[in-house]
């Protein structure tokens, strides 16, 4: 028998509710990590938090770098990301080789507090990956040629990421609220900055923070964690002593111009509503998560309104960009340029009925099975659970936080949320953002 639409729509979120249940009340013990991560000091003086998965025969290697784009000078945007990248710089052919025939991948990211370098290789080929990797990394080619290389793919990645307005508009409002610098520097710098940095300043901040106080590993694998130390102790014994990191970021500041416009010729327009968070202790963490969650997370969340039943959006969603001074809260969705001025109306009426009446013990609870379940599955990865338990380790909840967030969830309790919801999205307190055609005047957050 054919079915309508209606009836397989029902059949779609009824199976979805069941996955999000069954999901929701599982424990980390009922999850691929059956293991605790632990915590170790190695004969380096380097910590490593090691977590046991045998779901694969892989293994990823996670070395942070604490500072991030909160280390970068003033003037000097994309800094960290370029002197972390040129510890990627294979320096030959052999090495190139070496790494393809093992199937081992090395990767970095760089965010707002950290940077990250990824090995990723099967177990059995650990020593071999771990060998060529520390290599490198501890002993980059930093010249000038590699820095021109580096440089050209970085305003490549700059303009990539402009071309996406989801990602334009979290580099506005990160400027905005923080002024430029720090955290609101560009991650892959501007074409001002480029030209500025050279060899010396890339020098300057690899030998300030690949020092051993600046440094730990994250490691996800199917070994025993007795071997899987003894190698990083053996192959990352180069790295120097120092100074740790005493970076103090600044918090955010709502400019006094609280109106972003960036034009762009495109057929949609993007519009959003930022706020700044308290920093991310346990309490606070869980609660931006569940706010996070209950605004933009998929059907049912609020946003998803203005999708399906108002048809004014084709994109919605909301994010919160972690920092050690704050978290940074975003909503925002996508339109067509026509319908730009309606979606912006009906955004900040979501918003304002989020404040008053604020939400039910039910919506609680289905928030809250959402939200274990959105973790869930994001950190069902080894690779991308690491970069999770590295940054709890720098955020101060520490690694113990992989499992704590379930009790932190549950124990936010309802006039928690609203009073913490009521606080959080203040209409005096939002930043707006719109990106589109319809955005006539520029500006950067005046301060």
């Amino acid at each position: 028998m054919k079915r309508g639409p209606a009836v397989l729509l029902n059949a779609a979120l009824i199976a979805l509710w069941t996955f999000v249940m069954s999901a929701g009340r599982a424990s980390p013990r009922e999850t691929s990590w059956r293991e605790r991560p632990e915590k170790f000091t190695l004969s380096t003086g380097l910590s490593c938090v090691y977590h046991r998965d045998k779901s694969s025969p892989t293994t990823v290697v996670a070395l942070f770098v604490r500072g991030g784009t909160s280390a970068v000078p003033a003037g000097l945007d994309g800094l960290a990301y370029l002197a972390t990248r040129l510890t990627l710089e294979i320096p030959d052919e052999g090495k190139v080789q070496d790494l393809m025939s093992q199937a081992t991948r090395m990767s970095l990211l760089c965010s707002e507090d950290c940077s990250i370098v990824l090995i990723e290789c099967l177990s059995e080929n650990l020593e071999r990956a771990l060998r060529v990797g520390s290599e490198i990394i501890q002993d980059p080619l930093i010249t000038g040629l590699r820095i021109g290389r580096a440089k050209e793919l970085m305003k490549l990645y700059g303009r990539a990421e402009a071309d996406e307005s989801p990602i334009a508009g979290r580099s506005a409002v990160l400027r905005a609220f923080f002024g430029g610098s720090g955290y609101g520097s560009a991650v892959y710098g501007t074409e001002e900055s480029l030209k500025r940095i050279d060899r010396k300043d890339a020098l300057a901040f690899f030998r300030r923070y690949f020092t051993r106080p600046n440094l730990f590993f994250c490691i996800g694998t199917d070994l025993d964690k007795g071997p899987v130390l003894a190698l990083l102790e053996k192959y990352f014994s180069k790295f120097p002593d120092g100074e740790a990191a005493t970076i103090v970021p600044d918090p955010p500041t709502l400019p006094s111009n609280r109106e972003i416009a960036l034009p762009k010729d495109t057929k949609q327009t993007f519009i959003s509503r930022a706020f700044a968070l308290p920093a991310p202790d346990e309490p606070n963490q869980a609660k931006g998560y569940l706010l996070e969650t209950l605004l933009g997370k998929g059907p049912g969340s609020r946003l998803w309104g203005l999708r399906i039943d108002e048809k004014l959006a084709y994109n919605v969603d909301a994010r919160v960009t972690w920092t050690r001074s704050s978290g940074i809260l975003e909503a925002f969705l996508e339109t067509e340029n026509a319908k730009s001025t309606r979606a912006a109306a009906a955004l900040d009426r979501a918003l304002a009925l989020l404040r008053d009446p604020g939400i039910t013990d039910e919506e609680l609870r289905t928030t809250r099975t959402m939200a274990k379940s959105q973790f869930l599955r994001r950190t069902e990865g080894k690779a991308p659970r690491m970069q999770v338990l590295g940054l709890f380790e720098v955020l101060g909840l520490g690694y113990g936080h992989l499992e704590g967030i379930f009790e932190a969830i549950d124990a936010v309790t309802l006039e928690d949320m609203n009073a913490y919801i009521r606080a959080a999205l203040a209409p005096e307190k939002a930043l707006k953002v719109t990106i589109g055609p319809g955005a006539t005047t520029q500006t950067q957050g005046e301060r």
